[in-house]
């Protein structure tokens, strides 16, 4: 019994990482973080703006990775960007002294 002790204590099992290995690396982050940044139609697809779907698509055939749309939101919220588009509100005539003046 003592013999097989001393050979979990030689594996060092606690310093074993547990679970399925990470698949996405810095590099898959940071093309992420580019692809956001730019326009697809600069990769030739017709639309303005991405969706995970297409961010997913579009890192699949570049990297190779599969992962799911949710977990390409999941990402893009934690690096603090997001595939919705965001509201200028000077388009509107609002400004932020407005929005202040009118706090009272």
């Amino acid at each position: 019994m003592s013999k097989s002790i001393n050979l979990y204590q030689q594996d060092d099992w606690g310093n074993q990482p547990v679970g399925r290995p990470k698949t996405i690396n810095d590099e898959y982050l940071a093309r992420l973080k580019e692809l956001v940044s730019q326009s697809p139609k600069q990769f030739g697809y017709p639309f303005d703006r991405w969706t995970a779907h297409w961010l997913r698509k579009h890192l699949l055939q570049e990297t190779g990775v599969a992962i799911s749309d949710r977990h390409i939101n999941r990402l893009l919220k934690q690096m603090g960007l997001s595939t919705r588009a965001r509201i200028h509100m000077s388009r509107f005539g609002i400004t932020i002294d407005n929005l202040n003046s009118s706090q009272g």
